[in-house]
């Protein structure tokens, strides 16, 4: 997966598998306590980011197989029935996506600092 991500060739399922592994670890607010700064996490926020970790999920459960694999392949038409799948809006839909892209974006535009991430057996969640 590591090498996916350094290419920026990531997909829906990698992120799944990532959300799984974070879950593993204790769940987004026990990860967030582990960083400087954020060990003050209120409980109505950690709720709102577990509601919308799920809710992600939901989202990419509701695609088929080759949707998972080849985001491209979503066209408004794929974005309506994964809206109504996930019991979401398509704007919702639509947002998630634009990140997904953004971040696909941005791990290729960082290689440098991921190379000793793989090493470590360090992995992103996302």
């Amino acid at each position: 997966m590591m090498s996916r991500m350094k290419k920026g060739k990531f997909d829906f399922n990698d992120y799944l598998e990532s959300m799984k592994q974070m879950r593993n670890m204790g769940g987004l607010a026990s990860i967030m306590g582990m960083l400087p700064g954020m060990n003050k996490i209120s409980d109505a926020e950690a709720d709102g980011a577990e509601k919308q970790m799920k809710q992600t999920e939901a989202i990419v459960h509701s695609m088929t197989k080759e949707e998972r694999e080849n985001p491209k392949l979503l066209n408004p038409s794929r974005k309506h029935r994964i809206a109504k799948g996930a019991g979401v809006d398509i704007a919702v839909v639509n947002r998630f996506i634009k990140q997904f892209e953004q971040s696909q974006k941005m791990m290729k535009q960082m290689p440098g600092l991921m190379k000793g991430f793989g090493k470590r057996g360090m992995r992103f969640p996302f």
